[in-house]
């Protein structure tokens, strides 16, 4: 027997039934799609979730950002006589269109300051240490050495712009902590965040834990929301305060620029006629030499490019099955 549940408890209160008729319902062909109703497993993660990056549809350049990504950037390896991976590098990053920025981001962890405290929960502190791991095998990648190295010669030609320093952008995400706090994201209901200040912890360990406390106030109502930041043990480019015009984030530009090209298709690259140095990028881009935590994160972003480029096909209910490693 099997306990139904339904939604519409006002028409169908919780009811058992024998696990043969529930089978038969799911396997029934809804007329309206041609296709069996299924079911879902759903089952408590094996971890805390630790996910650190994600790509956004937000901003509605997300479309030309995909297809670059898919279409464009094959052709431009391909039609390029690239003799190094500084060189791949530099042709992908410099040709990326307007808004980049806001394609791929970093997933911060919010809370209300009146359900926090001086110190973290056992529950933060897991999800913050995944993080703080992801981020650190995100550094420890051969190919996070060349963008570093891109990012920062870059770096010397731009002039400063304060306007993506943490600070502001923690701002940011307070006003998005307090609507998503509030059941109202992506609203229009004029939130701004007034006052912000940066803290650093201590844990039990006496490891440093940096968290933002920003005051939300929308009409005559504040909040108290307070953002965790996953460290970093690097300082890039220390005499710049914005490391590039196409990727301005944190934790840091050179982090989240490494990440979106370990999750590019594996057949972006295929289009290199130097065998060399083909292998070279292989070797650096393979899921396979990753380790875990960072390829699930690499994986995860690789079916988010996926079903975004179906999305922009048209094409989002076919089976996306398992991203290419």
């Amino acid at each position: 027997m099997a306990l139904v549940l339904d939604v519409a408890r006002f028409k169908y209160p919780p009811h058992w039934i024998p696990l043969k008729i529930l089978w038969e319902g799911m396997n029934y062909v809804d007329e309206a799609t041609g296709r069996t109703r299924g079911f879902l497993l759903v089952s408590r993660p094996h971890r805390e979730p630790g996910l650190l990056y994600t790509l956004s549809c937000k901003h509605e350049s997300w479309i030309n950002i995909a297809k670059f990504l898919i279409d464009d950037v094959p052709l431009l390896l391909k039609s390029e006589d690239v003799k190094d991976v500084h060189q791949v590098v530099s042709i992908i990053v410099s040709s990326l269109p307007s808004k980049s920025e806001q394609f791929i981001k970093w997933v911060a962890e919010i809370r209300r300051r009146e359900d926090g405290g001086p110190s973290l929960s056992t529950e933060e502190k897991a999800r913050l240490a995944i993080k703080e791991e992801v981020l650190k095998q995100v550094q420890e990648t051969g190919l996070f050495k060349y963008v570093a190295s891109f990012l920062s010669n870059s770096c010397s030609r731009e002039s400063p712009d304060d306007t993506d320093a943490l600070p502001v952008i923690a701002a940011s995400i307070c006003c998005q902590g307090a609507e998503i706090l509030a059941g109202k994201p992506w609203s229009q209901a004029g939130y701004s965040c007034q006052v912000t200040c940066m803290k650093c912890l201590k844990a039990e360990d006496d490891k440093p834990i940096t968290m933002v406390s920003g005051t939300v106030v929308n009409g005559n109502t504040e909040q108290g929301v307070d953002v965790l930041i996953p460290s970093s043990s690097r300082k890039l480019c220390s005499n710049c305060s914005r490391t590039s015009n196409y990727m301005r984030m944190h934790p840091a530009s050179t982090d989240v620029l490494t990440v979106l090209l370990l999750s590019l298709p594996s057949t972006t690259w295929t289009g290199i006629k130097d065998e060399q140095l083909l292998t070279e990028i292989h070797s650096l881009v393979s899921t396979e030499n990753l380790p875990s935590l960072l390829q699930e994160e690499v994986l995860h972003l690789r079916r988010q490019l996926q079903l975004l480029k179906r999305c922009q096909e048209g094409k989002v209910d076919q089976d996306l099955g398992a991203p290419h490693s």
